[in-house]
């Protein structure tokens, strides 16, 4: 499971907490079953795990990604990290803000790497000022639930997930489409036949569709009671995501459109967009994603956060920020469910389709050593 790990000794001070060095691994775990969507497909997790060390504590952190949405293999990943943590020696910082300001200075871009630290960072201070990390952000314990994801496959297949979701009483659907509009619409028709009372739906196209297949398939859901309709084109096409929004009567919900405060603004701006997707691997970790879901909420745009292929401590991280700020009303975090094996326990509570993050300091996650042989 432990592909690579580099141990990098260094002291640096963050106000008053003092970290003497950090440990990064590159994890790889095979998937339950092939993930498949529209940017392709994927076998295995690959995630970066970060120990950010003090004198007594530890704290963990993760950046797992596909190089479709952020550009970044876990190789370059594991060393743009490594390479941050390597500079970090006899740097002291009056505050976390300028701490994490240092890392995305750093380098352009490669937000995964900065993710990791950013979720280590959090962790850290958590378990030193005994407090979980949704508190430190404002936020409070209460319990969201999640959609599932069916990913692009056959109707049967599809309606066998459905019905398995169905016994665990899950009530938030996500089909993955934008590679076979024809496939697409009969997939979507027969889901939302099959729903049962009290469930929802809604459709993640990861950028597969040209305008006029948008349409045709957004009036699909429209037709079929659809919560929205995610990232259907290209995502720096605001202007054809525009004249989507205008044609067709689903909300739509932008995703890898959305990396920062300034893409918030752009979206509204050019009135492409109903819903935002913020996730942590886009942004550059927990602070970053703040800020982007603060700039929906003054705008008045609701929210998702969402996840990639992700442990327990990256939908802990996740869930953390959601619980954090009213105008998230969707969360899209069950990636740890495609793991064969936990690297991690703790961090979230699941049941019936929910999340809940665990009561204890920083994200409470725990290493399973065994499974990280």
């Amino acid at each position: 499971m432990i592909v690579k790990m580099k141990k990098i000794g260094f002291k640096s001070k963050i106000e008053d907490v003092n970290l003497i060095g950090a440990t990064v691994y590159h994890l790889k775990i095979p998937l339950t079953e092939t993930f498949t969507i529209s940017l392709g497909k994927q076998d295995y997790y690959e995630g970066i795990i970060i120990e950010l060390h003090s004198k007594n504590h530890v704290g963990y952190g993760e950046g797992a990604t596909i190089e479709q949405i952020t550009g970044e293999i876990p190789d370059a990943i594991f060393d743009n990290a490594s390479h941050i943590l390597s500079n970090m020696d006899k740097k002291n910082f009056d505050s976390s803000e300028s701490f994490l300001d240092y890392v995305n200075k750093s380098m352009y871009g490669n937000p995964v790497a900065k993710d990791a630290i950013d979720i280590a960072l959090h962790d850290l201070l958590g378990k030193i000022y005994g407090i979980p990390t949704v508190k430190m952000l404002g936020g409070s314990l209460r319990e969201m639930p999640t959609s599932y994801t069916i990913p692009i496959d056959n109707v049967e297949n599809n309606i066998k997930s459905l019905r398995e979701y169905q016994r665990e009483n899950i009530k938030i659907i996500k089909v993955k489409v934008g590679i076979d509009p024809k496939l697409d619409a009969e997939r979507i028709t027969a889901i939302a036949e099959n729903l049962k009372q009290g469930q929802s739906f809604y459709a993640d196209a990861n950028q597969g569709y040209n305008l006029n297949n948008a349409i045709k398939v957004g009036n699909i859901l429209f037709k079929n009671g659809a919560l929205f309709f995610e990232q259907p084109m290209e995502r720096h096409n605001l202007n054809k995501l525009r004249e989507l929004r205008q044609k067709v009567g689903i909300p739509i919900a932008l995703d890898e459109s959305i990396s920062s405060p300034f893409d918030v603004i752009n979206a509204i701006l050019s009135e492409s967009a109903d819903i935002v997707n913020v996730k942590l691997t886009k942004s550059g970790g927990i602070r970053n994603a703040f800020k982007t879901l603060v700039t929906a909420q003054a705008y008045g745009i609701d929210a998702m956060v969402g996840c990639m292929l992700e442990s327990k401590l990256g939908i802990a991280a996740s869930l953390a920020v959601a619980n954090s700020l009213k105008n998230v009303k969707y969360t899209d975090l069950d990636g740890f469910t495609f793991l064969s094996k936990q690297p991690f326990e703790g961090g979230i509570i699941y049941k019936n389709g929910s999340n809940k993050p665990v009561n204890k300091d920083g994200l409470a996650v725990n290493k399973i050593e065994k499974n990280w042989k």
